[in-house]
């Protein structure tokens, strides 16, 4: 307080009228954390879930991520080539009805969206099976630096406060890689509706457009087989919603545990009383790296195994 005195003295003596904000925002700092370093030793080390929670929420997103279960990206970006090849089969011939075109221009949006959403799928589990093998690593950067009853301090939390900071960005960047996808999604479903088409039906009217000029093209093409890759194509649309839903509930989790990130990584700045690291700490992190190994591999393979099979 002594050493506090002076320096204000001192300041006032060369500004008596006026006192910068600055300066009093660093007296203000100075003399709280004098009065940290008085206290930290008197009350003794405490028990401090951080560790514990970063565990938990890590532990809870991991498992929904490996719960994820929609088509393929290989899936999805294949049925570009279905709808490129029925707007083919409009555009060779001369038909009959008023609104060849508009079907064929719709198909062909239809063709270039589902594209987009199937490589924003793919982006997507690129993203998150990269995102789950950095949560790993930054767990073993934090195992690193600790061991049971070590005595954490204000002097040693700025590296944890920057691995939770790190740790905040990778869910960040997944995040948004999921929101592109919602997004590209959002757009393929209301092209699928017609929302944004002159066919006010939108797939609908493709269907009773293929059943009117069936007789017209049953020369030319197997008409059943045009019939059910147009089937097929609306059938993998159908599921647009379900996929949608799945991820929207993933990007809502992402959202809670970056606040939860968010919060952790300020408790390290506010840190007033020493912590103690137990076993329990260590061992959490230990488990949760194996399984984020484990959920790294469930992953990699979703966008390789959950394929269909169309005749």
């Amino acid at each position: 307080m002594r050493i506090l005195r002076e320096f204000y003295n001192k300041y006032k003596k060369f500004t008596p009228r006026v006192v910068s904000v600055s300066i009093l925002v660093a007296i203000i700092a100075l003399y709280y954390e004098s009065i940290i370093s008085i206290l930290e030793p008197i009350f003794p080390p405490v028990d401090w879930p951080i560790f514990r929670n970063l565990t938990n929420t890590t532990n809870l997103l991991s498992r929904q991520l490996s719960e994820l279960n929609i088509p393929a990206s290989s899936v999805i970006i294949e049925y570009r080539v279905t709808s490129q090849y029925l707007a083919d089969i409009i555009t060779r011939k001369e038909l009959p009805l008023d609104n060849s075109n508009e079907i064929a221009q719709y198909l062909h949006q239809l063709g270039k969206q589902t594209l987009n959403s199937g490589e924003a799928i793919e982006r997507m589990y690129s993203t998150g099976n990269s995102a789950i093998k950095e949560l790993g690593m930054e767990l073993g950067f934090i195992i690193e630096k600790i061991h049971p009853y070590q005595v954490l301090t204000r002097q040693n939390t700025t590296y944890f406060a920057e691995r939770y900071g790190k740790i905040l960005n990778i869910i960040t960047n997944l995040r948004d890689r999921f929101k592109e996808t919602e997004d590209e999604l959002d757009e393929l479903h209301t092209l699928y509706n017609g929302t944004r088409h002159r066919l006010a039906n939108g797939i609908n009217d493709v269907e009773i457009f293929f059943e009117k000029i069936t007789p017209v093209l049953n020369e030319y093409y197997d008409m059943e087989q045009v019939k059910r890759d147009l089937g097929y194509l609306k059938r993998i649309m159908e599921k647009v919603p379900d996929i949608r839903k799945q991820i929207n509930y993933l990007l809502s989790e992402f959202n809670q545990h970056r606040l939860a990130l968010i919060w952790c990584r300020g408790e390290w700045g506010r840190l007033w009383r020493r912590k103690l690291v137990s076993f329990e700490d260590i061992e959490t992190l230990e488990i949760m790296i194996q399984e984020l190994k484990s959920v790294s591999k469930i992953f990699k393979k979703k966008d390789q195994e959950n394929v269909e099979i169309r005749i």
